[in-house]
């Protein structure tokens, strides 16, 4: 009796466990630098509080205060106004040199849009402290409109009555 062959497998050639450890490891880094490349071009932050930070419009550096004074302004009051005219002195104050600048430059305009407001005021509302304060609002925004209109824009922190006399 003849032993019957069995037959043969078709021998499949065997790739070392070396060879697949490093075309795995090669593949993983060519997505890994991919990816990170990707990351980078998006400009990817996974922080929220940076991408909000960032986003956040940088203000100026504060400089030390500056004041800049105009010359006393002397008005006359209403016909019916008991108190004959209204003498005020202020002082703008600022933290920003070119703001302080642009005060300088812009005293003209300034000066006029004042003595417009001081003249349509009424002794009676100026005596009391909330008068006064209701005027310096309405000066700062006088003033802080003038230099958004002709100056560079900025911040005009205060103002400050340095003399209020009423006559």
């Amino acid at each position: 009796m003849a032993k019957k062959e069995e037959p043969k497998e078709e021998e499949v050639p065997t790739v070392g466990k070396k060879k697949i450890i490093i075309i795995v490891v090669g593949a993983l880094l060519l997505i890994g630098i991919s990816v990170g490349v990707t990351f980078m071009l998006l400009g990817g932050n996974s922080d929220p509080a940076e991408t909000a930070q960032a986003q956040e419009p940088v203000e100026p550096a504060k400089d030390d205060a500056s004041f800049v004074e105009l010359k006393p302004f002397t008005v006359n009051l209403g016909v019916d106004d008991p108190v004959g005219f209204l003498q005020v002195q202020i002082q703008i104050l600022t933290f920003h040199d070119d703001v302080a600048e642009d005060l300088e430059k812009n005293k003209p305009a300034i000066r006029n849009n004042l003595s417009l407001l001081f003249g349509r005021q009424k002794s009676e509302d100026l005596r009391s402290v909330e008068g006064k304060e209701a005027l310096q609002k309405s000066i700062l925004e006088s003033v802080r409109k003038v230099i958004t209109e002709y100056g560079n824009g900025g911040e005009v922190e205060d103002i400050y009555f340095t003399n209020f006399v009423m006559q």
